[in-house]
């Protein structure tokens, strides 16, 4: 599988190295507009795949590349702004801009597949990403709340778990107790207060719905997707392939509570997409 990835800062870098390790990729794109980064994580990686019995071809900075690339993967932004700020939002000034230089080139290079969007926030940033290339929106995903679920499930220690709604602070978390939701909607504010970023959940969380892609199980799995009724972004249980990407929404059983709380979800993303 060619895979691009735009952007290659801490979930870049480990996202590439990852895809590496698990033969996801026969050929990565890195692309950064920082020259002398793409170098070094190209020199590094190369370095990596001498010592794994699979080959991967390594390309920098070619936006050309992408043409008949099966996916690319968005992660460009500014870790940075958080050193300022409480909430993914404060991201949305820088990761805007962001997207709207690289929306062109991307539909300049020919580029038809499928496009998982990291860049927080997640939800809007989906949206803004499929309405500037005009790509359609059924082949625009973001990661959203894989990662969150994950966390819950580790909060707390059962599998039975999930999280839908915004990748933000109004995500819905499923079948436990409000201490445990709130220990796990505060796990990547613990893990930033310590690295000053995050990168193995996000990264392997994506490595996976790529393997689901690659494999075509047609697993459900909890990435944001496009409602067309709510013209927004959020995330519910989604089966996905690489030829159609969104194939059904699974929106899971919910109590009067748990809707009303996806409810307000839904909205706080919509007003965070008009602060563009």
């Amino acid at each position: 599988m060619k895979i691009g990835i735009i952007g290659m800062g801490h979930v870049g870098a480990t996202l590439a190295y990852t895809l590496c390790l698990q033969g996801l990729a026969e050929t990565l794109i890195l692309i950064d507009t920082n020259e002398a980064k793409v170098q070094a994580e190209y020199l590094e990686l190369s370095d990596a795949v001498k010592n794994l019995d699979h080959d991967v071809k390594l390309v920098k900075n070619d936006y050309a590349a992408l043409v008949d690339a099966a996916l690319v993967v968005f992660c460009a932004g500014d870790i940075t702004v958080l050193e300022t700020a409480t909430d993914r939002l404060a991201e949305l000034r820088v990761t805007s801009k962001i997207v709207a230089a690289i929306a062109p080139k991307l539909q300049a290079s020919g580029f038809s597949g499928l496009v998982i969007s990291i860049t927080n926030p997640c939800d809007v940033i989906a949206l803004y990403f499929a309405n500037l290339t005009g790509f359609d929106k059924a082949k625009v995903i973001g990661s959203g709340t894989l990662i969150d679920t994950n966390r819950l499930k580790n909060r707390a220690g059962r599998e039975d778990v999930l999280v839908i709604g915004e990748h933000g602070e109004s995500q819905v978390a499923l079948n436990v107790t409000p201490d445990i939701e709130k220990q796990a909607t505060g796990t990547g504010w613990e893990i930033y207060a310590a690295k000053h970023h995050t990168a193995f959940g996000i990264a392997s969380s994506v490595a996976r719905i790529i393997r689901v892609l690659k494999t075509d199980t047609r697993e459900l799995l909890p990435v944001s997707s496009y409602d067309e009724v709510e013209n927004c972004y959020y995330a519910t249980l989604t089966e996905l392939t690489l030829e159609n990407g969104v194939v059904q929404r699974v929106l899971p059983s919910l109590n009067n509570l748990e809707t009303d709380r996806l409810t307000q979800s839904i909205q706080t993303i919509k007003r965070n997409y008009l602060e563009i």
